[in-house]
């Protein structure tokens, strides 16, 4: 990273023109089909009565018939890490949720 920064200030870009990227957070979530509306709307509302904003939701309705998917992406400042980890906590307590983890579900191979 350092030798990337280096040839930045070398070509001359200065390092404010560089956009902040804000911390993320990803977790994924397994729950039946049938649920994944309802479970959708529960994420949205406690996520937002905390704090933090889910900047996206991804659903596959992949490898099982009845199970869905769905992989959150959470804006989190630091400051904020143990509402999310409360936040996740109260999410795996409910009864339709089969799995839940930290990370993206789908396995990216970078080259």
């Amino acid at each position: 990273m350092r030798l990337f920064n280096l040839f930045l200030r070398r070509a001359g870009v200065r390092p404010t023109a560089m956009p902040v990227r804000k911390p993320l957070s990803r977790l994924t979530i397994m729950c039946p089909r049938a649920d994944l509306a309802q479970l959708r709307k529960q994420i949205y509302a406690d996520f937002g009565a905390a704090g933090l904003s889910v900047a996206g939701m991804q659903i596959d309705h992949g490898k099982h018939a009845d199970l869905a998917t769905a992989c959150v992406t959470v804006n989190c400042p630091p400051e904020l890490r143990s509402v999310l980890m409360d936040r996740a906590r109260h999410l795996r307590s409910n009864p339709s949720v089969r799995g839940l983890q930290w990370g993206d579900h789908r396995h990216i191979a970078l080259n």
